[in-house]
């Protein structure tokens, strides 16, 4: 369904209207794997339905969203929620007034000081809502054609490289073994919590999973094969896939988690603090970040994903395989692997020896 762009006389009107579309449409189409009260996923595409009088309502859903269970909303929807109030300051008249320069102009200004990953992904929401409203606005009733905004914004230059690609923070090995020596000595307000985070961290470490994936592991995905656990775990795109883990490496920990009380929905991760209660991707990375702070550690990037970064960084100084890590990481794009090649000195320096005896033995 097509409506027109300026929906109203009013500019910020126009623009609640297609925020709220936008949001929708990403609710209904993001992975709904994670959905685990479905109840909270229907009150809020009810409440987008009727029409959010302001932007603070809009985002009061947004959280709810996240509560149920979709938390990729966020990602795409915190950008756009910036850009309305950026473009409240610009006195336009018409969402057509909106283009390439002065979106380029936002961005610059909101993603100072961000790392690129960060900026990468608010240059992709905005993107991808200009790409909305070009898909579904129309410029007369019943045509089926609309305005179409040719944003260029490929070629802002707020990113340090072409794809904005950044070199990752990871963990040394010994700093992996401070850090574990640190979540030792740790007081944990419970002997629960202490497991729990020895558990997830160990897990991480050895397999590179996200967070997100972690959380999602059911019990019964679980086999034993040798010394190895075999998890079957669901990805981006909702793809499976099998790791596999030392049991060594989770020993005593994983049998210990087993005798806590059981996890809701048959998962084997749930709150530390609380077993009815499934646990929070960001609080848990949070906590992580505070576990790294207690040994000492700082990182520009922290949390759960500073240990993804820590394993595909070591697994490639290890093998020097792009393609095993790759596969081991399950990323789609090489590109994306390519990244944890930036301690790769031993092969810059192979390079540079190699043209160092050819200039020598020709007598330059």
């Amino acid at each position: 369904m097509r409506f027109p762009l300026d929906i109203d006389a009013s500019t910020k009107e126009s623009l609640l209207f297609w925020i709220t579309r936008y949001v929708k449409y990403k609710t209904n189409t993001l992975s709904s794997r994670n959905v685990k009260h479905q109840f909270i996923i229907q009150t809020a595409i009810t409440r987008l339905n009727n029409a959010p009088a302001s932007i603070d309502e809009i985002s009061e859903i947004v959280k709810e969203i996240r509560k149920g269970g979709i938390e990729g909303v966020k990602t795409f929807y915190i950008p756009v929620r910036k850009l309305f109030d950026y473009l409240m300051l610009q006195n336009i008249y018409s969402l057509k007034e909106i283009n390439d320069e002065m979106v380029i102009d936002y961005l610059t200004s909101n993603t100072a000081g961000m790392s690129d990953a960060s900026k990468k992904n608010y240059r992709n929401a905005i993107s991808n809502f200009f790409a909305y409203l070009s898909d579904h606005n129309e410029n007369e009733p019943n045509s089926g054609n609309g305005y179409i905004y040719h944003l260029k914004l490929a070629n802002w230059q707020g990113l340090s490289g072409k794809k904005g690609n950044k070199i990752p923070s990871y963990l040394t090995e010994e700093e992996v073994q401070i850090f574990l020596n640190g979540l030792d000595t740790y007081k944990f307000i419970s002997d629960r919590s202490a497991l729990f985070y020895n558990l997830i961290v160990r897990l991480i470490l050895h397999t590179g999973i996200r967070i997100s994936e972690a959380l999602s592991i059911e019990k019964n995905k679980i086999q034993e094969k040798g010394n190895y656990f075999l998890i079957k775990i669901v990805g981006k795109g909702n793809k499976n896939s099998i790791i596999e883990v030392p049991k060594l490496a989770l020993h005593p920990y994983y049998t210990l988690w087993l005798r806590e009380y059981s996890c809701p929905n048959n998962l084997l991760f749930c709150s530390p603090q609380n077993a009815k209660r499934e646990a929070s991707a960001s609080s848990v990375s949070h906590k992580i970040k505070e576990l790294l702070h207690y040994a000492g550690i700082v990182k520009d990037k922290e949390g759960a994903h500073l240990l993804r970064h820590t394993y595909g960084t070591l697994l490639y100084s290890k093998v020097k395989d792009l393609a095993l890590v790759q596969d081991m990481m399950r990323h789609e794009d090489p590109a994306t692997t390519r990244a944890y090649t930036h301690m790769d000195n031993d092969r810059r320096r192979k390079a540079t020896d190699v043209l160092d005896e050819m200039f020598n033995n020709k007598h330059f």
